[in-house]
């Protein structure tokens, strides 16, 4: 699939020849556009490769080189799933910096979408004209945090964090399409998803058309894509159920081993999602008896002794022994990465300094 085929694309309602649309791009005062004008000028060159920017899912972040003809393939598979449609409109409101927010430019190249930019801020959907229906919106969980009515969103596919308990019971109220995806840099883009809302709505992630999985020795996802040369190897541990399905349990490295005991973050967080209203995550602490010890870290102001001792009982009543917190942190504002990720590390140091 020849990277250099297409002669235009639509960028807010207007069809532009490419070197319109580079010269549009650079000369726009959004940084986001000047960055899509820098990726187009990148694309359109004779080079049939192009490098990129991992966020560290397999690994250690790093620079992996990938042929276009790839990216083409992946964008092929994604408008296969969500039957896109030559003139539909699709939001553009994530960074260029990230594979997602280039991969939205590489199907509209491929599908003939018109893409309606935003700059990649918190609330985008706030900043939507008026009277404007979107077909399809990626967006990550954050940028959705705010949005009572997405009416006028057909389908909204979501990525780049984890959707925490709180965010997911949310959207299931929401009357658009809403899918969660699984991917990487590595995969470029998503090759899995599962709805989060309406009949279809399951916690087991679908792999799209051609993709395989399996696992390896420590129950982490391996993945197999027809773009992609050779399998991707995470550090995501599954629950496999067949070559194309598995059901998230969390990141290898996040595992806490209190006393022997493995305890998976994202499971106990599920259920203390039902006691607990605001944000928070569980992490491990240095302990001289278990090695590592279960905390809990809240975002909120430390609450009275009759609150605290109230949240103390419950979070005994709802946990197995193994998984009550043996400290609860308490901090006002969590630190966190653009796409909306809880930086967990710096957020429970910053909370244990504060003591």
């Amino acid at each position: 699939m020849n990277h250099l085929r297409f002669n235009t694309i639509s960028i807010n309602g207007e069809v532009l020849s490419i070197s319109d649309a580079i010269a549009f791009c650079k000369c726009s005062n959004s940084d986001n556009l000047r960055s899509m004008g820098d990726f187009l000028a990148e694309w359109f060159t004779a080079d049939e490769s192009i490098r990129l920017q991992t966020s560290g899912s397999t690994g250690h972040p790093k620079i992996i080189e990938v042929k276009k003809e790839q990216m083409l393939q992946s964008a092929a598979m994604t408008a296969n799933f969500f039957g896109f449609e030559h003139g539909q409109t699709a939001l553009h409101c994530l960074p260029l910096a990230y594979i997602a927010g280039k991969m939205m430019v590489v199907r509209a190249l491929y599908s003939g979408l018109n893409l309606l930019c935003i700059e990649p801020v918190h609330y985008p959907l706030q900043q939507l004209p008026t009277s404007t229906f979107i077909d399809f919106a990626p967006l990550v969980p954050m940028q959705l945090d705010e949005a009572e009515d997405t009416s006028a969103i057909k389908t909204i596919l979501l990525g780049g964090a984890p959707l925490n308990p709180q965010q997911e019971k949310k959207i299931k109220s929401l009357s658009s399409d809403v899918f969660h995806g699984y991917g990487m840099t590595e995969t470029l883009s998503h090759v899995a998803v599962r709805r989060i809302n309406g009949d279809a709505a399951s916690h087991i992630y679908k792999a799209l058309p051609g993709i395989r999985f399996e696992t390896d020795n420590r129950s982490c996802l391996v993945i197999s894509a027809p773009f992609v040369a050779d399998k991707v190897y995470t550090n995501d541990v599954v629950e496999w159920i067949d070559a194309e399905s598995f059901v998230w349990k969390g990141r290898v490295d996040n595992v806490i081993n209190s006393g022997g005991v493995k305890l998976f973050p994202e499971a106990v967080e599920s259920r203390i999602s039902a006691i607990i209203d605001k944000p928070f995550f569980v992490a491990a602490v240095a302990d001289e008896h278990l090695g590592e010890a279960l905390c809990l870290v809240i975002e909120s102001l430390y609450p009275g002794a009759a609150q605290a001792e109230g949240l103390m009982r419950l979070l005994h009543e709802n946990l197995s022994r193994f998984e009550h917190p043996k400290h609860v942190f308490f901090i006002e504002k969590f630190f966190r990465t653009e796409s909306g990720k809880i930086q967990r590390k710096k957020t429970l140091q910053t909370a244990m300094n504060r003591l």
